[in-house]
């Protein structure tokens, strides 16, 4: 697909894995966009992370350039277990399209990279997620 994250490029390799999610508006953005209750659990899952950012799947639009926090807990599908919930702020950097039920692929970039909780999912997840090299490259969000 043209609009595919996957085929961009990236400053840091991206690691595959599937963690549960909820988002909201950072509270810089709070006025800016909300979202229902009832979509804020509705297919939200991270599913890649780099060092500067990670990879949501959506059945929810979320507008680029807006900061959001990130809740994240629980165990993935590849049995990667967090030990403690983390809150990550990051800001959008794409939201793609992918099919029409809707589902859209969205691009995060940390706020904070060197922050506690951006820094222990990092440390978790890479050293037991799987390398997507299709995506390692030059230039973008990360």
């Amino acid at each position: 697909m043209k609009g595919d994250i996957n085929a961009q490029s990236r400053l840091f390799q991206r690691h595959a894995v599937h963690l549960d999610a909820r988002v909201e508006p950072h509270p810089d953005h709070a006025g800016q966009w909300r979202l229902a209750q009832s979509d804020s659990q509705t297919g939200l899952a991270v599913i890649d992370v780099s060092k500067g950012g990670l990879g949501l799947r959506s059945g929810v639009y979320v507008p680029r350039s807006l900061r959001v926090m990130l809740h994240i807990s629980g165990t993935g599908s590849e049995g990667v277990a967090l030990d403690r919930a983390l809150r990550i702020r990051a800001v959008v950097r794409r939201c793609v399209q992918l099919d029409h039920k809707p589902t859209y692929q969205i691009g995060l970039q940390f706020l904070d990279p060197s922050g506690e909780d951006e820094q222990h999912l990092v440390k978790i997840l890479l050293g037991t997620g799987v390398p997507m090299p299709e995506t390692v490259g030059v230039g973008g969000a990360g």
